[in-house]
């Protein structure tokens, strides 16, 4: 005899559904199970892996629906409808379960003759699992426990429940509702005055956070249909309720429409003025219950009052997600703000140094931000990872300078949703040297816009090589004197541009010994060649203009302190120039190999050619530029980054 139905409603579930279905065969007792798989006409091959997983397990039945129904109701319906279990509960396709201790569960539910049973359950976000759902009180009858589960239970599936009880009382999801379809559901069961257990053990193991961002489940989209939805469901229940003397909206409105606020900022792209209207009048005549009981923050009550105010124009403002850009040094992350402008609100708390800032500033913005962007891993990263709180995310972006510098080991890591670093090189030292785990770190390489920069080159450029970014001595300034050295034994005409500040403009360049001896070195080396007036030290010039007398982008970078990612050749790349690197550790990941030189004497014969070759250089150049332009444009950047955003606002 078949004692308990485990019914899933599946789709395109290719990366999860084996997983959940070996989860519930993980039992001695799974001949007391049968596993009913309702397809909902997938494209993916998650039919041909339950087809596969039925060669070795006869308790495993799958039904195909003829057409998608955008949501799980009508599969489940038809689930219960084909179910041969004395009792049937709701797994999800990218859940899983503890199977020994659904048992244990449906055991108590058998022995005490209920018509529904229902625990706690485990959320699991990918990294930790947290106990949800918990009633920490005493239940007194079935009525009391009604009350109970309501108010202090979200209305998830991990219940069990009586199969006949569901056919005599032609209870079934309603499967016009995409969102809040559970909460109607557990209405019309309880409106039949069941006998109602609550258990103190899980067995549901829910997974926060999917597989594929192109496949979010309904409560991971937050637009007109989800919020209608909500409504329907909250005002459906409330009247069901309400025929057994249990006030839905009292019990449980506030952390409902708390969930919904919460779910707006972090999932919807707006929602039309009707939808907002209708939301809003549900707002006002549900007020008595909700204003002042939903213990909200600063930022989610300004958005209930724009709801509660009727001003959709306010509301549109309150909505928008909200990026918080700070650190010291932002030269590489302010560019994107205006990319960034288009879909967020953005403000930006700029350090004074490493770890110094406007305490007073810092804090108040950052009780406005939903997204958190510390741009480097220093005292800034330090100071918002211990005070981002759970309703907000936390992105750090990792270069270089960091590694060698303790704030990665003051972080909390826990607190942190991304570690961003620039290359797969950088990728591996962050992670190893401070212990952040790799689940939560991405790649997301630097940027180049690509259509900022002037091709107007000089008659001479392609006799003039370029070093933007002469200091520290890692730079190379002193190989870029040697280059030029051997390309004046063969033609005169040659020119090196040492673009940036100098280190008679640094203080602490003149405070350090090595750094300064280095450098008086270089000036040493240029008096000695006869070199002074082939080299033009350029100083600051804007971007869009600064390699037009240029011909060659030169990173000549330290081998023992390398490069992040080094965006000079690219940028030069798009201005028309020809990007030159040494083979420092790890340029290999950036760069293609065309790119990319052993020494300074291969660089010099390659530029030798290059400059007498008209057709050589305007080949390479183009080849670059279509890999640049390919890998790293700004549009590519954001595409990237967008993603990764859309990532962590369903992460917890």
């Amino acid at each position: 005899m078949i004692k308990l139905s485990v019914i899933m409603a599946a789709y395109n579930a290719k990366d999860s559904i084996e997983q959940a279905i070996l989860s519930i065969e993980n039992t001695v007792r799974k001949n007391e199970l049968e596993i009913i798989v309702v397809d909902d006409f997938s494209k993916d091959n998650t039919c041909g892996i339950i087809e596969n997983l039925q060669k070795n397990y006869s308790n495993i039945k799958l039904y195909k629906m003829e057409k998608n129904t955008g949501g799980p109701s009508a599969p489940r319906n038809l689930g219960i409808e084909k179910a041969a279990g004395e009792y049937i509960t709701i797994v999800d396709d990218d859940d899983t379960v503890n199977a020994e201790n659904l048992i244990n569960i449906l055991d108590i539910a058998i022995e005490k003759n209920a018509d529904f049973a229902k625990g706690y359950l485990i959320n699991f976000d990918g990294k930790n699992k947290t106990i949800e759902n918990r009633i920490g009180v005493e239940c007194e009858n079935s009525f009391d426990t009604m009350e109970k589960m309501i108010q202090y239970q979200s209305t998830t599936s991990d219940m069990i429940i009586r199969r006949n009880f569901l056919i005599e009382n032609n209870i079934k999801y309603d499967s016009k509702l995409k969102i809040g379809e559970d909460t109607v559901f557990i209405a019309k069961i309880f409106s039949h005055k069941p006998n109602v257990i609550y258990i103190d053990n899980y067995f549901w193991i829910h997974s926060t956070v999917p597989e594929d961002i192109s496949n979010l489940s309904s409560t991971q989209n937050c637009g007109d249909k989800e919020i209608r939805d909500q409504l329907i469901s909250w005002r459906t229940t409330n009247d069901i309720l309400s025929k057994i003397t249990i006030n839905y909206y009292k019990l449980r409105l506030p952390a409902s429409f708390r969930n919904i606020l919460i779910s707006i900022v972090r999932y919807s792209n707006g929602i039309s003025r009707e939808c907002f209207e209708e939301l809003s009048s549900f707002s006002k005549e549900t007020e008595n219950y909700t204003k002042g009981t939903m213990n909200l923050s600063k930022r989610y009550n300004d958005l209930y009052e724009a709801i509660l105010s009727g001003n959709y124009e306010e509301f549109l403002k309150q909505s928008r997600r909200r990026i918080l850009i700070n650190g010291y040094d932002l030269k590489f992350i302010l560019p994107i703000v205006p990319y960034l402008e288009k879909n967020f609100e953005v403000k930006v708390d700029e350090w004074t140094g490493h770890d110094s800032h406007d305490e007073r500033k810092s804090r108040n913005l950052l009780e406005w931000s939903d997204i958190i962007w510390c741009e480097w891993l220093l005292g800034n990263a330090v100071y918002y990872s211990k005070r981002r709180n759970k309703n907000q995310r936390l992105i750090i972006r990792c270069h270089k300078f960091e590694i060698y510098r303790d704030f990665g080991q003051k972080v909390n890591i826990n607190n942190v949703n991304l570690f961003l670093t620039v290359g797969y090189y950088w990728f591996e030292k962050f992670s190893k040297n401070f212990n952040i785990p790799k689940n939560k770190m991405r790649l997301l390489s630097n940027y180049v816009e690509s259509n900022i920069y002037s091709d107007k080159k000089s008659p001479d450029s392609k006799y003039n090589i370029g070093l933007v970014g002469i200091v520290p001595k890692l730079k190379g300034l002193m190989k870029a004197l040697e280059l030029l050295k051997l390309l004046k034994e063969k033609n005169k005409k040659f020119k090196l541009y040492a673009m940036g500040k100098t280190y008679n403009e640094i203080s602490w360049i003149k405070n350090n010994p090595e750094e300064f001896e280095y450098f008086k070195n270089c000036d040493k080396f240029i008096e000695e060649n006869n070199l002074k007036e082939s080299v033009i030290f350029g100083g600051f010039i804007e971007r869009e203009n600064l390699y037009n007398n240029i011909g060659y982008v030169l990173s000549l970078s330290d081998n023992e302190k390398p490069e992040s990612f080094h965006l000079a050749p690219a940028e030069g790349v798009c201005a028309g120039s020809i990007g030159m690197l040494l083979n420092w550790p790890g340029v290999e990941y950036i760069y293609s190999d065309y790119f990319i030189f052993k020494g300074i004497e291969e660089m010099s014969e390659f530029i030798l050619k290059a400059s007498s070759d008209e057709n050589l250089f305007s080949k390479t150049v183009k080849k670059q530029k279509e890999y640049i332009i390919s890998n790293y444009d700004i549009n590519k950047f954001m595409e990237t980054l967008s993603n990764y955003l859309k990532q962590i606002m369903i992460m917890s």
